[in-house]
């Protein structure tokens, strides 16, 4: 029989619990260990569709990547959103898991989904520290502007945005799923051409071109949802999993 306990141990076995940052929150976040798992929900965040979802489709378990609380919660009321969301889950019986930074690291994990998907080879880690990120390089040397075609397609975007000259010929990437503007310098340290990640500030970019590097923003959801499909093919073997068909895409082209 499968356990919640039982899923918090083969997750740790791909991405330890204490691999996380200090500052994380992951593990078993709401629920009983012990309780018995039938029918899981696999999402990046556990927003308030994806509880609806999973209450109408009878899941038992929710594994997300976001946790639903990263710091203390003072009260839990239906006053307040994360409230709301708490509540939905305990009334309906519904566990929920996450691993966060822990899974960012790990091998096969949120940084080595991305770096497949966009088609790098010899791949290693962009901070070193951390395991976080990942630095690799393309088969044959493209424009940038080719670049942002061919992962528009590679991870179902109708747009991305660039900074840097669209015809800049890019061999050597560094890419960080989700916000990856801590590591622009390790970036620029390696020598990469171009860095892709989400979440990109204005001045920030300003300044490292300057220094040499451009730039694909995926946005944070682009650059993380390919994990979802990861976990749910991992799992599959030993109990019913789905991925959300909630589309927690916040940014869109008009």
């Amino acid at each position: 029989m499968v356990t919640a306990q039982w899923v918090i141990e083969k997750f740790n076995e791909w991405a330890p619990e204490n691999t996380a940052e200090a500052w994380d929150n992951v593990g078993l976040l709401l629920g009983d260990a012990a309780q018995p798992v039938h029918k899981i929900l696999v999402a990046l965040d556990a927003t308030e569709d994806v509880i609806k979802e999973a209450v109408m489709g009878g899941y038992d378990f929710l594994i997300t990547h976001h946790p639903i609380v990263y710091s203390p919660v003072k009260n839990i009321t239906t006053a307040n959103l994360t409230g709301r969301k708490i509540i939905s889950l305990i009334k309906n019986g519904i566990g929920c898991f996450c691993a966060h930074t822990n899974l960012d690291k790990a091998e096969g994990g949120i940084n080595d989904c991305l770096a497949e998907k966009i088609g790098l080879s010899n791949a290693t880690a962009l901070d070193e520290e951390s395991n976080l990120g990942r630095v690799g390089e393309l088969a044959d040397e493209i424009t940038l502007s080719y670049l942002a075609s061919r992962v528009k397609t590679a991870l179902g975007l109708e747009s991305v945005r660039i900074a840097g000259d669209p015809e800049k010929s890019i061999k050597k990437i560094a890419i960080c799923g989700g916000d990856g503007t801590k590591y622009i310098d390790c970036a620029i340290s390696k020598n990469c051409d171009v860095y892709i990640t989400g979440d990109l500030r204005y001045h920030v970019v300003q300044e490292s071109i300057e220094q040499n590097i451009a730039f694909l923003d995926i946005t944070h959801y682009a650059g993380e949802i390919p994990i979802v499909d990861s976990i749910v093919s991992r799992f599959c073997e030993f109990v019913e999993i789905h991925a959300s068909q909630v589309d927690g895409q916040v940014f869109n082209s008009m």
